[in-house]
């Protein structure tokens, strides 16, 4: 990777982890609903010439569209706090389709990449507090057992 490349993926991750920010800060103040609507923009701000495609295929492309595995775990806690925001707002079923698609995205990065950051262990261990089998289904659970005990068995490294 160049590093133009490499500086541009650097400045839309950071955005995001910016918009994040700005969106909890909305939230511990009461503003759910607008920190629910930045976090919705956010990705076409971010990425404009893919955030509706991304947005809208199945996880296995949305890995090829985002391209690198930190992009992608940025995009994955997107998604969680997007979720966090619907749920404040008692809309349950949209903020379980973030989580779910959070939970897929990662289980097929890890998988391709097999390896996995300290950021990424970090979204894992926060997506392992969801109710698994509730957003799973049960193929999708078993690879998820399965990737949990070869991260903390060291299978899946860090770095």
């Amino acid at each position: 990777m160049s590093n133009i490349q490499e500086d541009y993926l650097l400045r839309m991750i950071q955005m995001m982890g910016e918009v994040i920010t700005v969106a909890l800060q909305l939230k511990s103040i009461g503003q759910t609903l607008e920190a629910d609507k930045s976090l919705t923009n956010a990705l076409h701000t971010i990425m404009p010439e893919h955030a509706d495609l991304v947005e809208m295929v199945d996880e296995k492309t949305a890995l090829t569209l985002l391209g690198d595995s930190k992009l992608v775990e940025a995009y994955a806690e997107l998604l969680l706090v997007r979720a966090e925001m619907k749920i404040a707002l008692d809309k349950f079923s949209e903020g379980e389709v973030l989580q779910t698609r959070a939970i897929r995205i990662m289980i097929r990065c890890i998988q391709n990449e097999r390896h996995v950051s300290p950021k990424g262990q970090l979204i894992w261990g926060r997506l392992s507090g969801l109710d698994l089998n509730l957003l799973l289904e049960k193929s999708e659970f078993e690879q998820w057992v399965d990737l949990d005990k070869a991260i903390q068995k060291g299978l899946i490294i860090a770095r």
